[in-house]
């Protein structure tokens, strides 16, 4: 076992998060969850994309940054991570934050640590072992794949066939193995859900505001 891997599993680990406002951000692909994490971000949030984190190894190590379930190369590295941390990629994030921020004196703090998108039932369990809450966010798949082809990221240059197809590898309906990737599982264990079918940003944000009560 590695150094970082008993780190995560010791008591003066977990309780230096007491007090520490969590949130981990999931949901289906395009709806949101990107704006939601800007947000938090403009709201004094230290912010882990778990997904540009994957993207980043992925192109070095595969060449590839395609998604669409545990088989892909994205799904790939996301489930090895989940392998080496129970808690997946949650514990990157909270790696980060024991890191960079735990060190600091408590007023130079952000006021909180946003984690996502989350992917597996293990990391949902480890936020909310700390005290964390998930955010979901959804939107209907259409609005969904027109967000993502105006994107115009090359991993979102797809047909709608093959966006609902890839959604269906990535929701793994049944999958509840804390270290396999399973969307469906995790959507179902939402504290707190938020429906963005709109075309105005910033009405999402007031919107998630509110649901969030972050303050103005």
């Amino acid at each position: 076992m590695l150094p970082q891997q008993e780190l995560v599993r010791s008591a003066q680990y977990r309780d230096s998060f007491k007090g520490v406002t969590l949130y981990g951000v999931a949901g289906t692909n395009g709806s949101g969850k990107d704006s939601l994490m800007n947000l938090l971000a403009e709201h004094g949030f230290l912010l882990f994309n778990t997904g540009d984190a994957l993207r980043e190894i992925s192109q070095a190590v595969f060449n590839s940054v395609d998604r669409g379930g545990g088989e892909s190369p994205v799904g790939r590295l996301g489930n090895a991570f989940r392998t080496a941390y129970p808690s997946g990629m949650t514990e990157l994030g909270l790696l980060k934050w024991w890191a960079r921020v735990a060190v600091l004196p408590v007023e130079m703090w952000p006021k909180g640590l946003a984690i996502g998108s989350l992917r597996g039932t293990g990391e949902v369990r480890r936020l909310k072992e700390l005290g964390g809450k998930l955010i979901v966010v959804d939107a209907d798949p259409r609005v969904r794949y027109d967000r993502l082809t105006k994107r115009g990221r090359g991993d979102d240059n797809i047909t709608f066939e093959q966006f609902l197809d890839k959604e269906a590898q990535e929701m793994a309906v049944g999958q509840t193995d804390p270290a396999k990737f399973g969307m469906a599982a995790v959507i179902d264990e939402a504290d707190i859900r938020i429906e963005n079918n709109g075309n105005d940003i910033e009405a999402f944000k007031r919107q998630a505001a509110a649901a969030l009560v972050l303050s103005t």
